[in-house]
């Protein structure tokens, strides 16, 4: 199953930690008369929405170990986040985009899974860390989904490429043979739309006081969260690994100077002002894996843990299987299983790895078009089916497919920023924030006078 931009970048241990943190600490503050920090068109957010997002982007931070030294800036960083996100949210709304409940759990599914948990077991962990944690999680990843969905319609599906890009991007693979991936952090001083020169004075002296506070020593990921407007601030400006084809067409000269552990000069782009760090850089030469297409059956039970080992009816159900067929009836004769319980029974092509360890201990022995034994999980006994096994270069896919593929998401990441930019700057945007009346704490009444 191939894993997802969400769940690489969105696991639930994280946020799970954070969850019961948040819950601490908001629980340990004087508590405050809820007031309206801003107002994004018809929407608003409240104080208590942003202690807490500011508290989970703290956590999150401290996991990465970047302290936070001014919860100030911290806060009106968090803030611009939220902005974005209400935007977003709203131009959710206004197209009418939704993401499928069976979309949703199949990627709650595989979250789980790569945590090596069930989704009842990852359900209960959650709500044992807070009341609803696995509620709020679900709405989280569903929210995730939607604003991914948003940047393919709004940013990708409009990105073009031309035959001729396509053609003279094989052709210079063919030659280059790059197969080079570097891992970039990012610090963007920002511009709007249609600044004026006194703003793009005041940018630029912005980025070359960043850029001499990391020449005297400070760690770029925290002036990244100091300092950055890009949309990855809050993870240090943590770009991830890219390859050489994915690196904005603006960075290419200062990063092809650069070697790992260095930053470049200060980058001019559309945009604003940008610095850039190499992290790391790595090969990723292509190979030739075993891949299982495996198909999976949940006959739910309360006691399948307990008895460990399955009653002999259903090893000579697995054992009487010998077709994608007759698997397939086992929904038939199982119509009391609710539907969504197996309704992403056709787990793919995976490989050893990207299985459960117990899942895969039981097809390794397996031929293509027999069923495994019967195993037991917190959900109830598990039936899987080995449909085929190929070996197959999981680094070579269709030559133009993938080169059509790779300079739209060149061009997104290079348009993606103004997008966002042009959003917020065409939105009626109050900020709050420092109103004196903030942060008035809730009125005392005297016990004794009855009011």
């Amino acid at each position: 199953m191939k894993p997802t931009l969400l769940t690489r970048f969105f696991t639930w241990l994280p946020l799970l930690m954070m969850l019961h943190s948040a819950q601490a600490w908001s629980e340990s503050q004087p508590q405050l008369l809820d007031r309206v920090v801003a107002v994004v068109n018809d929407d608003i957010i409240l104080k208590s929405q942003l202690d807490r997002e500011a508290e989970l982007a703290r956590q999150e931070l401290q996991t990465r170990n970047i302290n936070v030294s001014n919860m100030d800036e911290l806060n009106m960083k968090v803030l611009d986040r939220m902005i974005l996100e209400k935007l977003q949210l709203q131009e959710i709304k206004r197209m009418g985009l939704k993401v499928p409940d069976e979309e949703l759990l199949g990627q709650i599914q595989q979250i789980a899974e790569q945590n090596n948990l069930s989704v009842l077991q990852l359900r209960d962990r959650l709500n044992y860390a807070r009341p609803n944690g696995f509620q709020e999680f679900r709405e989280r990843i569903r929210q995730q989904m939607l604003f991914q969905k948003l940047r393919e319609a709004e940013v990708l599906s409009k990105t073009q490429v031309t035959e001729d890009e396509i053609n003279n991007f094989i052709q210079r693979q063919n030659l280059i043979e790059n197969s080079d991936e570097y891992h970039l952090k990012h610090i963007l001083i920002g511009l709007p739309e249609s600044a004026t020169p006194t703003q793009r004075d005041a940018a630029r002296k912005k980025a070359e006081e960043v850029l001499q506070k990391l020449r005297e020593g400070e760690d770029f990921s925290q002036m990244a969260v100091r300092y950055s407007d890009g949309s990855k601030a809050l993870q240090g400006g943590d770009l991830g690994w890219l390859s050489n084809d994915q690196i904005p067409t603006f960075f290419a000269k200062a990063f092809s100077q650069l070697k790992p552990g260095q930053f470049s000069d200060i980058i001019r782009s559309p945009v604003g002002f940008h610095i850039i760090e190499l992290d790391g850089q790595r090969n990723k030469n292509s190979q030739l894996v075993k891949q299982y297409h495996v198909y999976r059956f949940i006959l739910l039970s309360d006691d399948a843990k307990h008895l460990k080992q399955p009653s002999n009816t259903l090893i000579s159900l697995a054992d009487s299987i010998d077709s994608l067929e007759k698997f397939k009836q086992l929904n038939e004769q199982y119509s009391d299983i609710p539907a969504s319980v197996n309704a992403n029974g056709n787990l793919g092509w995976q490989t050893a790895r990207d299985l459960p360890a117990e899942y895969f201990a039981a097809i390794a022995d397996l031929d293509p078009g027999q069923a495994a034994r019967p195993f037991a999980t917190d959900e109830g006994w598990v039936i899987l089916y080995l449909d085929g096994i190929r070996q197959q270069d999981v680094t070579l896919k269709d030559k133009r497919e993938q080169a059509m593929q790779t300079l739209r998401m060149k061009k997104a990441n290079e348009t993606y920023e103004i997008w966002l930019r042009r959003l917020r700057d065409e939105a009626l945007v109050d900020i709050r924030y420092h109103d004196p009346e903030i942060m008035q704490p809730l009125p005392k009444h005297d016990e004794g006078n009855g009011e």
